[in-house]
């Protein structure tokens, strides 16, 4: 179970090599919705994050930022307060929180889910799949000067979740929809242990 109190970090060094793209897949089922924003994960800080962190500690205003003082969430899946609607974003070079809004209406409690999340710098494209099925994509648009920002900082896995993530997977190639839907199904290579 995760909660405020147990979210799971997972260090920088401890994570595959990632150059530039990356895919995050998990099952999901949440109890309940939380009244404020949820982090499924996120590698970098929210500044909502930032705020309780800088009250624990003296360094809490350097937390996830960068050394221009933006955002880092390269990548980071987050839910709405009290609805639970996806919220995928990322860091680019332009603007430290790109991303998609909303998708749905929202997670349903007491239900699996099986949520894949891909990014590529190189396609210039960020793509959200929901029980293998292709439901979103974010496209960057000024292709020739717009980057996505990787950054160096701890994954963090199930900040303010009420419910269970497992199958937790941190890819450093982007998934293919063919791949995503073999993950999902747990087809080869992506047999469960």
């Amino acid at each position: 179970m995760f909660n405020r109190e147990n979210a799971t970090t997972v260090q920088h060094a401890e994570l595959p090599e990632v150059n530039d793209e990356l895919s995050v897949s998990l099952r999901i089922k949440l109890r309940s919705h939380h009244s404020n924003w949820s982090t499924i994960f996120q590698k970098g800080r929210s500044v909502y994050f930032l705020k309780i962190m800088s009250k624990l500690t003296t360094h809490g205003n350097n937390l996830g930022r960068d050394e221009n003082g933006s955002l880092m969430r390269t990548p980071g899946l987050f839910l709405h307060a009290n609805n639970s609607k996806l919220h995928p974003r990322f860091t680019g070079n332009w603007n430290d929180n790109a991303g998609i809004y909303a998708l749905g209406d929202g997670l349903l409690l007491n239900k699996w889910y099986h949520i894949t999340y891909t990014l590529s710098d190189p396609e210039k494209r960020m793509d959200i799949y929901i029980d293998g099925v292709w439901v979103a994509f974010y496209a960057i648009e000024n292709v020739q000067l717009h980057k996505v920002n990787f950054n160096d900082k701890p994954l963090i896995i199930g900040w303010a979740i009420d419910g269970k993530i497992s199958n937790f997977r941190y890819f450093n190639w982007r998934l293919s929809a063919e791949e995503v839907l073999k993950n999902y199904s747990c087809q080869w290579p992506f047999l469960e242990k």
